[in-house]
């Protein structure tokens, strides 16, 4: 009977490092992430997945989106965009843009309403792709950040986060951000 007890006892001591996974948070850079690689080649980036779902892309006439939300927990079961969109508690939406990070800021700041206030920054990924930041407040339970970036001879991307409550400064936003790498 020694056996068993001595057996439970290596058994506990070992759990707590083999129950992780191949998970190491003090040397992978983004720990807990999944890395999603646009289907051609243009980007990729690392998400907590749950709660975001998958990214989808959506194509219409030349015009190519990739999203992904996080639904709240009473989403409405779907593959209509418009209503997950409508009812994520955050989305994000990738595009590419024209011109530099700068002029493609200024290109979409310029068509905000009059009266929205925008706060802007520059942004530095791991990965060494760079670009501009804005954030601003849609209405009273919309806000947005934009992050515009570009690596060395890519086109430019917009991340355009939607979400409903503020997020100029969530840590979730900003490790997606900061995983971006534009290929």
């Amino acid at each position: 009977m020694r056996a068993v007890p001595a057996l439970l006892a290596c058994a506990l001591a070992v759990a707590p490092v083999v129950g992780c996974g191949d998970l190491d948070a003090n040397t992978e850079q983004f720990p807990g992430t999944i890395l999603y690689q646009d289907p051609m080649g243009a980007f990729e980036f690392r998400l907590l997945q749950p709660p975001w779902i998958p990214p989808f892309v959506l194509t219409y006439q030349d015009l190519r989106l990739t999203f992904s939300v996080v639904p709240p927990p009473d989403a409405t079961v779907t593959a209509d965009p418009n209503i997950l969109l409508a009812q994520a508690l955050y989305s994000l939406q990738f595009s590419q843009v024209t011109g530099d990070p700068v002029a493609a800021m200024a290109e979409v700041k310029g068509s905000l309403p009059g009266g929205s206030s925008t706060a802007t920054g520059t942004v530095d990924t791991a990965t060494g792709t760079a670009g501009v930041e804005m954030t601003w407040q849609e209405e009273e339970d919309v806000f947005h950040r934009d992050a515009f970036l570009a690596g060395k001879a890519t086109p430019t991307f917009r991340l355009h986060f939607t979400a409903q409550k503020e997020i100029s400064d969530d840590p979730m936003v900003a490790q997606m951000i900061n995983s971006f790498h534009a290929k």
